[in-house]
């Protein structure tokens, strides 16, 4: 079972509050996690690498904040988002530094690492576990990626499980951040999101085959297979043609059942009539490998589908 980080209690304890101090922490089997705040580090065995990051990222985190517990201070920008669960690009990934807004003339938080941004005021749209967040469009806006990159953000914000906005939720925020710094940016990469995605190597997939000048793929198509009386739902997919195009991430190798019930699942669509293209991480990169099948299944099918 993956753990989240909240569900992993972590005691944060101060140096002002007594109990453990500077002198103490290491004989009672307490971590220093940054100046003045102490706390046990979770045990992250058993999970995978990115898991296991962002447990230690929140845990330092909540280190960070705890000074200012009570106090008009939330996460910003790509802090925020990783806080929230939104999964970014590598080049926007930030795992060491630490982005923080403060109001103006508030005290400035001095810790290693943190980036402290100012505001007049700012409008708090919630609290968890301790954490305060902006409206996730106004961190979204905060990020200084390619268009590409920042739609795959975008698709992050209206996933298809837990997400964070609805697309209406989105598009009103962005109304009211007219004229704010970056907004134009993000304003543009909406006009391509969708929601329902799983990860951003699926909206990564899906504009490359857009941009290729293929037709556009459903996202997350449920396909109810009679025969078994079952539906599955395709990363992308092409109703009318029965083509379905799938990001294999590789994360069941090793896990012998999961494996068997991915070969079940395709073998159901296949019987189904529906012709299956797998597309890998390095094939990204290279994306005739995946185009040219693609495009050639368009064709034969449509015509197929033609009187």
């Amino acid at each position: 079972m993956v753990r989240s980080w909240y569900q992993i209690s972590t005691c944060i304890y101060l140096t002002r509050t007594g109990p453990i101090t500077c002198r103490n922490y290491a004989r009672l089997g307490y971590q220093r996690l940054t100046r003045g705040v102490y706390g046990h580090v979770p045990d992250t065995s058993g999970l995978d690498d990115y898991n296991a990051r962002r447990i230690r990222f929140m845990t330092q985190v909540r280190a960070i904040t705890a000074p200012y517990a009570g106090s008009a201070v939330a996460l910003f920008g790509a802090t925020a988002l990783q806080a929230l669960g939104v999964a970014l690009p590598a080049r926007l990934e930030n795992w060491d530094s630490y982005h923080l807004l403060v109001p103006r003339g508030a005290y400035q938080p001095e810790r290693r690492s943190v980036i402290v941004h100012r505001a007049s005021d700012f409008n708090v749209w919630r609290r968890s576990n301790e954490l305060t967040f902006l409206n996730p469009v106004d961190h979204w806006a905060q990020l200084r990626g390619s268009q590409d990159e920042l739609i795959e953000v975008g698709d992050g914000l209206v996933r298809r499980q837990h997400p964070l906005l609805t697309t209406r939720q989105l598009r009103h925020r962005l109304g009211d951040l007219a004229g704010a710094y970056g907004i134009d940016a993000v304003r543009r990469a909406a006009r391509w999101v969708v929601p329902g995605t799983d990860s951003l190597y699926e909206t990564r997939l899906r504009l490359i085959i857009i941009r290729a000048g293929l037709p556009r793929p459903a996202v997350n198509l449920p396909v109810f297979v009679p025969s078994v009386g079952r539906t599955y739902h395709l990363d992308l997919g092409y109703e009318a043609e029965r083509i379905g195009v799938e990001f294999d991430g590789l994360i069941h190798v090793g896990n012998r059942r999961q494996m068997e019930i991915d070969a079940v699942r395709r073998r159901d669509l296949q019987d189904a009539g529906w012709y299956l293209i797998s597309v890998t991480a390095s094939q990204l990169a290279n994306p005739a490998q995946f185009l040219q099948p693609l495009e050639r299944a368009l064709i034969l099918r449509s015509h197929r589908q033609s009187p």
